[in-house]
C-alpha cells in the first residue's frame, strides 16, 4: 500500500465510519506526520517507518471487519 492509498483509505474510513476512535487518531496523526515532509520525501518515510505495522495492525483488521458486517446484510 502506498501513501496515498493509505490517505485515500483513511478518507473513505472516515467518510463511512467503519472503524474506532483508536484507529482514526493513529491514522490522523500518521498523515499529519508525513504530510508535513517535503512530498517527495512521503513515500520514502511512509514505506520505512510505517507501512508494515500499520497496514498488518490498523488498514487489514478493519478491513476484514467491513468485510465480515457486509456479508451480514
Amino acid at each position: 500500500m502506498t501513501f496515498k492509498e493509505f490517505s485515500k483509505w483513511c478518507n473513505e474510513r472516515a467518510c463511512d465510519g467503519c472503524w474506532g476512535m483508536k484507529e482514526a487518531m493513529v491514522c490522523v496523526a500518521i498523515c499529519e506526520d508525513i504530510y508535513k515532509k517535503p512530498f517527495w520525501k512521503r513515500e520514502k518515510i511512509w514505506r520505512e517507518d510505517c507501512e508494515k505495522s500499520v497496514v498488518s495492525q490498523i488498514v487489514e483488521p478493519t478491513n476484514r471487519l467491513i468485510e465480515k458486517y457486509a456479508n451480514k446484510t
